[in-house]
């Protein structure tokens, strides 16, 4: 299977232990944490992007 970064990106957390038990005790459950706090969790992961990025190429 051949993947492009972001496909690599997300097998990489899906398969992360850290990131899931993070994932887990931030985003689900009976625990959920606040807005903030979730946005915190997915900057520590690379999961945040600016909304002014230009696309590739430009």
């Amino acid at each position: 299977m051949k993947l492009d970064f972001p496909g690599f990106a997300q097998e990489f957390l899906r398969r992360n232990p850290v990131y899931r038990d993070q994932y887990h005790k931030v985003m689900s459950g009976k625990h959920a944490r606040p807005q903030q706090e979730k946005e915190e969790m997915a900057r520590r992961w690379g999961l945040s992007f600016s909304l002014f990025a230009l696309p590739s190429g430009n």
